[in-house]
């Protein structure tokens, strides 16, 4: 009987933990080199030096459970999504976005880019159906010129599939 209950558990722990990756991070992202965006300029994220070679690149989206209330209905609502689609990620990294020389301190959730396993890029998103936009210390706040286009890119993002997801 003991067994049963053991494994029943383990059972229901691996269940909740595929549909809610365990997130291990120890993401150490080099300082970015300075870019000096004027308020309204407009810009690509492939304009960000680390983000011009796009080999091999691994986009993850991390989700806090406020967020997935909260976000687009077009936008998958899982706690991780993943893209490792050359076409989307070429898509997302020609993206416009508007330098708005503002701060929201409230996002949450957040993006990373990996180019050939390497850390190149990390933001936070929000992807609220009112509030969609970037923000870091690189491009400070920024929203994109065309809300549809970033939100159409995203909901085409896949579930992170594995029950850990270790960021490195």
């Amino acid at each position: 009987m003991t067994k049963k209950v053991i494994f029943s558990m383990l059972l229901l722990m691996a269940r909740y933990f595929f549909y809610n990756p365990l997130i291990i991070s120890s993401t150490n992202i080099k300082d970015p080199e300075p870019i000096n965006f004027k308020p309204g300029q407009i810009f690509k994220l492939k304009d960000i030096p680390e983000l011009k070679s796009s080999q091999n690149m691994v986009v993850y989206i991390i989700l806090t459970p406020e967020d997935r209330n909260n976000i687009s209905p077009t936008i998958p609502k899982w706690k991780v999504l993943k893209s490792d689609n050359t076409a989307l990620i070429h898509d997302l990294l020609h993206c416009e976005f508007k330098y708005n020389n503002a701060d929201i301190s409230t996002i949450q959730s957040k993006i990373f880019i990996y180019s050939n396993n390497t850390l190149v890029f990390e933001s936070e998103i929000s992807l609220d159906k009112n509030d969609l936009g970037l923000q870091n210390r690189l491009t400070g706040c920024a929203t994109p010129v065309d809300n549809n286009r970033l939100l159409t890119i995203i909901s085409q993002f896949d579930r992170y599939k594995l029950p850990v997801l270790i960021l490195k």
